[in-house]
């Protein structure tokens, strides 16, 4: 999936929580370890941003990439959290959702999500979320998800003011 759409959804699934910032950080964690630090890399060096020709992309990008997307490492980053806190913040988890969009939304064809590294290479074959249907798709989802929860909070701020005011009237 791409970056955007990450940040999104992350928001959309962790909306609730009270800071749901980092649920949307823990989202992009993924690709920000991964392709930003590496389209920071290309443009200092003189490269040109946009899709990577996988030929030129060096082999520690790609290391980043396995260990980035990968739920053994999140569980293990997880469980290490766990162990230190005693407690797992909610946000965290948008990364191993995040995860898991990718393998089902990335193709074998281009950026296979390796979600077992290091335990094994298998990569599912999933769909490119490049493709014009599923760009189509993956928005309108996300603005109608979108707005039902504007909709939503303002229907309850709303419907608190009505019943704050009745009770002032008492």
């Amino acid at each position: 999936m791409d970056y955007v759409s990450h940040g999104f959804w992350s928001y959309i699934i962790f909306h609730r929580i009270p800071k749901p910032l980092y649920a949307v950080c823990f989202g992009l964690m993924p690709d920000t370890l991964s392709w930003f630090v590496y389209a920071v890399y290309r443009t200092a060096t003189g490269g040109y941003l946009g899709k990577p020709m996988l030929g030129e992309v060096p082999a520690w990008a790609f290391l980043l990439y396995d260990i980035s997307h990968s739920l053994v490492v999140a569980g293990a980053v997880i469980l290490l959290i766990f162990a230190l806190l005693r407690r797992v913040p909610i946000y965290v988890f948008a990364w191993p959702i995040a995860i898991t969009m990718d393998v089902f939304t990335h193709s074998r064809e281009f950026l296979p999500t390796p979600f077992l590294w290091p335990i094994s290479e298998w990569r599912f074959p999933g769909i490119s979320w490049g493709t014009w249907w599923f760009i189509s798709l993956n928005y309108t989802a996300i603005a109608a998800a979108l707005i039902f929860i504007i909709f939503k909070r303002r229907s309850q701020r709303r419907a608190s003011a009505l019943s704050s005011g009745h009770s002032a009237e008492r």
